[in-house]
């Protein structure tokens, strides 16, 4: 259980508010990216975010579920959704996290948040 979740997050527009909560790209071997629940879209990028109330596995399941995507392995999408959360409560809000593969399935690693540019030009 979590209070928070990755909501997508583009490095090249950082200041961008982008709707959606992602989990673990559960359709590519290596999961090396992240898919937004409502759209399927695919995201290199999260950002840790406050969702205002503890969320279990079985609440995100029922929400990829309730998007129309046709899950095939049940239990195997439960059990990445539990690290999943897991893993998303030990970093910060506003944290950037990004995804790798690793021996046991998959890592989130926090990334570093771009540097703002500057906003007069050299005299």
């Amino acid at each position: 259980m979590s209070k928070k979740m990755l909501t997508p997050y583009d490095p090249l527009e950082p200041e961008k508010a982008i709707n959606g909560f992602l989990y673990p790209n559960i359709d590519v071997i290596g999961m090396d990216s992240f898919l937004e629940i409502d759209t399927g879209q695919k995201w290199e990028v999260g950002l840790v975010v406050f969702v205002g109330k503890e969320l279990s596995k079985n609440d995100v399941f029922a929400k990829i579920v309730d998007s129309g995507k046709k899950v095939d392995y049940v239990k195997e999408l439960l059990d990445i959704i539990e690290d999943y959360l897991r893993q998303v409560s030990a970093f910060k809000i506003g944290d950037i996290v990004g995804i790798r593969s690793s021996k046991r399935g998959f890592e989130l690693i926090k990334l570093e948040k771009p540097q703002k540019a500057a906003t007069t030009m050299p005299k």
